[in-house]
């Protein structure tokens, strides 16, 4: 029964409209970021950015008050960056509205011819992407919430297990779920209450627009490699069944021009919107992992603890990940695209078509590079560089503490 349910549902996500993107752009609407012409609808969700911002600023009063201790102020400033990650997203899809929905249109638009020229190549490799797409994106929509909700649960649970063994201490009575500043005393209630319900709301908040945003952009990336897959096999069959018809295979050749410019077009305005936020997120990342380790190796902090930061630190890799592996697989397939050419039974053609051929070639040899900010890449490359950068910090952070 629940299982029939949870089918439903995910059906009940789909959009004829957008067949590719239908359940991403539900889930940009439930968190207020595919904005529509419900002007109050839009209000809320500028308010709930807002004051995201200011619940980060909080957040950073909260690391300036616990500054002494450096095992609190690396586990607030971990939570923190989460924030400033999520609430960059938000801020980059409000932003630049226009670009995403001619983005999705471009997308959209070309789905929907290819469904229509009923193309069995096309159709097969288009059901393996888009079916590649929502296996990722609803497994990692659920990952997001139970990782969400175990934020939420675990001071319950630390709380409860406190009462059980007598062991609560009274100047910290009731844990918090994320450590924030307040014009009011939060240990005591009700104001423990009101800042307990402000947490639940951010984190809620935080969780929904990571999961919503990273999907959207893995399954943009999904379909500029499935694209460029079908674009390949267009281009070994030009010849297929047109060997005697100069003016089909010349049809040919000008689809496959057509299809490379139109996803020429896409990976531009894509990469030209996902690289500023990703830029962000490197450099953050980068940072961080390594000073989740020195904190890991650290001997002051309690075993929940420890699991907590191991929990955040193979989030912050998995996301990482993700994004460099989806992107090392675009690079890896425009590398591979003008093959399909010179596979192809070019050598039957006249010097005309040899011409045409040649040009669409040399056309098909641009790659499709995602950019993270003007001074990387993502790929799988950079994503190993990052670890060991962030390995030979902890290993000088370490040598600089044993000097002292």
């Amino acid at each position: 029964m629940l299982l029939r349910k949870l089918i439903s549902f995910t059906k009940g996500l789909e959009d004829p409209e957008h067949p590719l993107l239908g359940p991403n752009l539900r889930g940009l609407y439930w968190c207020g970021f595919w904005r529509d012409a419900n002007k109050f609808r839009n209000t809320c969700s500028d308010i709930a950015i807002l004051s995201a911002q200011f619940f980060i600023i909080s957040e950073i009063i909260e690391i300036y008050c616990l500054r002494n201790d450096v095992n609190k102020v690396l586990s607030n400033i971990s939570v923190t960056i989460l924030s400033i990650i999520s609430a960059s997203k938000a801020i980059d899809f409000v932003i630049n509205q226009k670009k995403w929905k001619e983005l999705v249109n471009l997308i959209s638009a070309q789905e929907i011819s290819d469904l229509i020229e009923m193309d069995n190549d096309t159709l097969r490799e288009m059901a393996n992407y888009k079916k590649y797409a929502r296996t990722v994106t609803f497994t990692y929509w659920v990952l997001v919430f139970i990782t969400n909700l175990g934020m939420i649960v675990t001071p319950l649970f630390k709380y409860a297990s406190a009462i059980c063994n007598k062991d609560i201490d009274s100047s910290e009575l009731y844990p918090e779920i994320i450590n924030s500043w307040f014009p009011f005393d939060k240990t005591k209630r009700p104001g423990y209450i009101i800042a307990g319900a402000i947490h639940i709301f951010m984190s809620t908040y935080g969780a929904a627009t990571v999961g919503v945003c990273d999907m959207f952009a893995i399954t943009i990336l999904a379909f500029i490699k499935g694209q460029l897959i079908i674009l390949k096999k267009r281009c070994m069959k030009i010849f297929d069944g047109n060997r005697y018809s100069e003016e089909k295979i010349l049809k040919t050749i000008k689809n496959c021009h057509w299809r490379h410019d139109n996803l020429l077009r896409i990976y531009k305005l894509f990469n030209s919107l996902l690289s500023p936020v990703m830029y962000v997120y490197v450099l953050i990342c980068s940072v961080m992992i390594c000073c989740n380790v020195v904190q890991f190796t650290s001997s002051d902090i309690t075993i929940s603890q420890k699991l907590w930061i191991f929990q955040y630190t193979f989030y912050l890799v998995s996301q990482l990940f993700l994004f460099c592996w989806h992107s090392n697989e675009v690079i890896i397939e425009s590398k591979d695209v003008d093959r399909g050419v010179y596979t192809s039974d070019w050598w039957k053609s006249d010097l005309n078509i040899r011409k045409q051929i040649l040009l669409l070639g040399g056309k098909l040899k641009s790659e499709f590079i995602m950019n993270a900010g003007p001074f990387t890449i993502l790929s799988i490359p950079t994503f190993i560089d990052i670890l060991k950068a962030s390995y030979s910090f902890y290993t000088l952070f370490s040598q600089m503490q044993e000097v002292k």
